[in-house]
């Protein structure tokens, strides 16, 4: 992003400097053809401006080449321009020259273009420039004067004067109305982004709870299942047998359809909305509880920090266990400590097969399970996203016998 806009700046740069190279040559041919001024050394003058068209063509090229661009370059640049500014200036009359005005248009381009401290170098630049200008530079008679025709040199310099003025008042015109344009554009791409990130997150969390609701489902859906193979194998029971697979069969599909009801629900919550401050002991309980898996869930409480509890979160958690349990762990080990300044780690630990080799390497991508780890790698993914909106982390490792998960949450007060 820095790059982006150091190339902006250095392209905005050169397309200004392509129209003082243009003023500079008009202004020599005019001191020589029109004032008839032919002490004024243009031979030495030119070179000057030779040197700044190369320098504009060496940047443009470097601009087309893709080469890395900075702020230290366009500050390079700014101080070739001051300093050609400064030979021109002191070839020409020294600071008796009205175009010594010039050097506040290069104050400002540093002041728009550049970090306040290349800025404030450029700033100290100009100022030793006039300053040396003040008592240096190549006297500039005028031939009229000497036969005392003409305008004074007072109406020369007030002509020189507003001429300097109308090219700087000008140039700056131009420039801020470019500058204006781009803020525009950026101001427009920001809020373009802003939606974009509003959208994934409500897909994000869509998809999270869509991720926890399969796993809740399977429980109850696989109870039915079983049952309907028993009945279809072994033949429908009879009596009071019956009346209780019905009724278990009832039970499960009431299960199912709260599962998707409160999936529905959550849909349409706002994360912001439903974030509230509590002790991360109660929020880790809350997020546990009613969870119905065939492992054995121990907990170490080191500390009890208060953190923002998110629904998105509760349901990163539960996404977590589930997976562990699904890849055949039979103890699951879940921890509260410190992780840091103002950060808690919330750890979960299981004796299952451990990580695959390509989600440890990357577990940014989803769909990356395996048999081994059968549901690890879409809840991943999803959970590492809600960290990411968390201003968390989420880090991944292997044990000796297991796998780790440790999530790094910021805290509203210290994790003691």
């Amino acid at each position: 992003m820095a790059q982006n806009a150091a190339r902006r700046n250095l392209a905005q740069l050169n397309r200004m400097r392509w129209i003082a190279v243009a003023g500079q040559l008009l202004a020599i041919w005019g001191t020589v053809a029109l004032l008839d001024v032919t002490t004024l050394p243009w031979g030495q003058m030119l070179p000057v401006v030779g040197f700044l068209i190369f320098l504009n063509l060496f940047s443009a090229w470097r601009l087309r080449r893709g080469h890395p661009i900075t702020d230290l370059t366009v500050t390079a640049e700014l101080l070739m321009d001051v300093a050609s500014l400064t030979i021109l200036l002191y070839l020409s009359g020294g600071a008796s020259n009205p175009f010594v005005s010039l050097f506040i248009l290069q104050v400002i381009l540093a002041i728009v273009l550049l970090p306040q401290g290349h800025a404030a170098l450029i700033l100290l630049a100009t100022i030793a420039a006039h300053f040396w200008l003040t008592g240096n530079g190549v006297p500039l008679p005028l031939p009229h004067l000497w036969h005392g025709a003409g305008p004074s040199f007072l109406d020369l310099h007030l002509q020189g004067m507003f001429l300097s003025f109308l090219l700087a008042a000008s140039l700056l015109t131009w420039f801020v109305t470019r500058i204006t344009a781009n803020l525009r554009d950026r101001d427009a791409q920001i809020q373009a982004l802003r939606q974009q990130m509003l959208e994934e997150d409500h897909l994000v969390r869509l998809g999270l709870l869509s991720s926890g609701a399969a796993h809740e489902l399977g429980t109850p859906l696989t109870t039915l299942a079983v049952t309907l193979d028993d009945w279809q194998t072994l033949g429908a029971p009879q009596g009071d047998e019956l009346d209780d697979k019905i009724a278990v069969m009832q039970r499960e599909l009431s299960r199912c359809r709260q599962i998707v009801s409160e999936m529905l629900l959550s849909s349409g919550q706002e994360r912001l909305d439903e974030a509230q401050a509590m002790r991360a002991r109660a929020f880790l309980e809350a997020a546990i509880e009613g969870m119905a898996l065939p492992v054995r869930i121990s907990f170490d409480m080191r500390c009890d920090p208060v953190i923002m509890a998110d629904p998105m979160l509760e349901q990163a958690v539960r996404q977590l266990v589930d997976n562990a349990a699904e890849a055949g762990s039979r103890n699951i080990r879940i921890s509260l400590s410190p992780g840091g300044p103002e950060q808690l780690a919330l750890v979960i630990e299981d004796d299952g097969p451990g990580f695959p080799d390509a989600i440890l390497a990357d577990p940014g991508q989803p769909f990356q399970s395996d048999k081994d780890g059968a549901g690890r790698g879409l809840g991943l993914f999803l959970t590492g996203n809600v960290m990411r909106r968390l201003n968390g982390e989420m880090r991944l490792a292997n044990l000796r016998h297991g796998a780790q998960v440790t999530l790094l949450l910021p805290t509203l007060e210290a994790a003691a």
